[in-house]
């Protein structure tokens, strides 16, 4: 288990740093998406139930903190933990941080009232999956809620190759956004449904073919601006890091296994909504 931890969701140490920087949406809860988070939490939830997050995203734990929850945070990666303690904007008196693996854990039976976790299927192995959602059953109470994004891949790939790829975004702005969308172009690109992989070492196999010995030389300076960006963090910084992806049918049918979707909400500000939807599930 740990070496396919290792490999899924450690590599987290220089986030920090980098996280207002090379991390928007949709890598980040849009604002929208956050609103919902802290709507629907506010609907379930009341200072007596006890709440449990998967991982340490800050936009959550900040609603968290607003509404006054107990809420315990659980993340294996020291280093991430300590990364997102420093950005963020809320602290929250009635949190507590166990840090312990989200599938083999000290957590009792039946214990929470809700287990809440944005886009987390894709940080375990592809055979992790399913141990993970039987670990969020197996906390939660009788009709507990488990609400959560999803990050999976379109069945119909946006682009056919790294052309028409490359001419959609010659006349987009340079910036850390257009960076993200196209590094995540490239993996949906590259995306293998036998291995369901989303890694940062095939962009840049592809980056490779297309980049000089002195960098991107395209006709588009603006083009040649965000290739450079992809390359110096995702491709180089961030290049070690995998995840796991399925088709959104795939991952619906996977939390039926196990719940009931109460509600699904795709984000107005995320342009990549269809494809990281939000999701109310109730304990079968």
């Amino acid at each position: 288990m740990s070496e396919k931890f290792e490999k899924t969701a450690a590599p987290w140490k220089d986030i920090a740093d980098m996280w207002n920087t090379y991390f928007t949406q949709p890598s980040r809860v849009s604002k929208d998406e956050s609103n919902k988070y802290k709507e629907w939490l506010s609907n379930c939830t009341d200072s007596s139930k006890e709440i449990l997050l998967l991982g340490v995203t800050p936009e959550i734990r900040e609603s968290l903190a607003e509404l006054k929850c107990n809420v315990t945070c659980i993340d294996i990666n020291k280093e991430m933990i300590s990364a997102m303690d420093s950005v963020l904007k809320i602290k929250n008196p009635n949190e507590k941080i166990l840090n312990e693996n989200w599938i083999n854990n000290s957590l009792s039976d039946n214990s929470f009232d809700v287990v809440i976790g944005d886009a987390v299927l894709p940080n375990v192995s592809w055979e992790d999956r399913e141990k993970l959602l039987f670990e969020v059953k197996r906390v939660l109470k009788p009709n507990g809620l488990f609400i959560t994004r999803i990050f999976c891949v379109p069945r119909e790939k946006p682009f056919k190759n790294v052309d028409e790829l490359l001419k959609k975004f010659s006349t987009r702005e340079p910036n850390y956004q257009s960076a993200l969308e196209f590094v995540l172009e490239l993996q949906i690109l590259a995306y293998d449904p036998k291995d369901h992989l989303g890694t940062f070492s095939k962009p840049k196999k592809m980056l490779e073919e297309i980049r000089g010995e002195n960098g991107f030389d395209f006709d588009s300076d603006n083009l040649n601006k965000i290739l450079e960006m992809v390359w110096d963090f995702w491709c180089v910084k961030f290049v070690e890091k995998v995840y796991t992806y399925a088709y959104r049918d795939e991952e619906e049918t996977e939390y039926e296994n196990y719940f009931e979707i109460d509600e699904i909400y795709e984000a107005i500000d995320n342009d990549y909504s269809s494809i990281t939807p939000m999701y109310i599930l109730r304990m079968k």
